[in-house]
């Protein structure tokens, strides 16, 4: 082939080469624009709360039975609430099912937005108190603030009702609780408190005075109800493996029942 010839075939290819560069970098932008909104979509002012270390106190593990077929169970891993149906819900295994938070709840954008300046995040339980219908597991949530340390007395309470179970934790000084379950299979939203779809990868806010019955649903046939119903609450499905409850209160309240498997 002659210089000439050379040099018009260098030339082809480099006409390619940058077509090619300028047709990635177009798909890259569609692509980035395509994904953006959907990252800040789930910025919706709910703050990640990651669980910390369990202790449980070997006098306080084992199974509780609450009455007609419901009952919880305490482990080193975790607890369990169950019933005759099988497995209602987890608390995230072998981390803290509970957390305190410090801080203060602002508003943007007509929803709520969670200013958190610390949080405790370590659960010690010391000892159970087990009554006919009821269980209560009395502990601490302990952590650093500013450096420090600081502890929370912790109450976590599993009452048997005309619902299911009634769990309640009491975290005395937190301005707001976080519950941590397990991940629940196609976890999905009942209304009014929660839009009927499925809620995974995404944070949420409990519309309010909805109530604490019917907020969420799952493949394992649980409901769940999300309270106290005067308080925001909001529900935190974005870090992988788990689902946060928040409840600006200091004290969080599930209400947890099992529909009948079919005969």
């Amino acid at each position: 082939m002659g210089r000439w010839g050379t040099r018009r075939w260098s030339g082809d290819v480099s006409r390619s080469m940058v077509a090619l560069v300028v047709s990635v970098s177009a798909a890259a932008a569609l692509g980035l624009a395509g994904w953006l909104p959907v990252v800040l979509r789930t910025d919706i002012g709910i703050a990640e709360v990651a669980p910390g270390l369990l202790t449980v106190d070997e006098s306080a593990r084992g199974i509780a039975t609450l009455g007609r077929g419901y009952t919880v169970a305490a482990y080193q891993s975790g607890f369990r609430v169950a019933a005759s149906s099988g497995t209602l819900v987890d608390t995230i295994t072998r981390g803290s099912p509970v957390s305190a938070v410090i801080g203060e709840l602002g508003e943007r954008d007509d929803h709520p937005v969670e200013d958190v300046e610390a949080t405790l995040d370590h659960v010690r339980i010391d000892e159970v108190r087990i009554e006919p219908g009821r269980a209560a597991y009395l502990g601490v949530v302990h952590g650093e603030v500013d450096g420090e340390p600081r502890t929370m007395p912790l109450r976590l309470t599993f009452l048997l009702t005309t619902a299911g179970v009634h769990v309640t934790a009491h975290v005395q000084g937190a301005d707001a609780v976080v519950v941590h379950l397990d991940t629940m299979p196609a976890t999905t939203g009942l209304p009014p408190a929660l839009p009927d779809r499925n809620l995974r990868l995404k944070g949420w806010w409990v519309v309010p005075m909805a109530g604490e019955q019917r907020a969420l649903t799952s493949a394992r046939r649980a409901v769940v109800g999300i309270g106290p119903a005067v308080r925001s609450r909001g529900v935190d499905l974005r870090p992988d493996g788990r689902l946060d409850v928040h409840a600006w209160s200091n004290r969080a309240t599930l209400t947890l029942s099992g529909v009948p498997r079919p005969s």
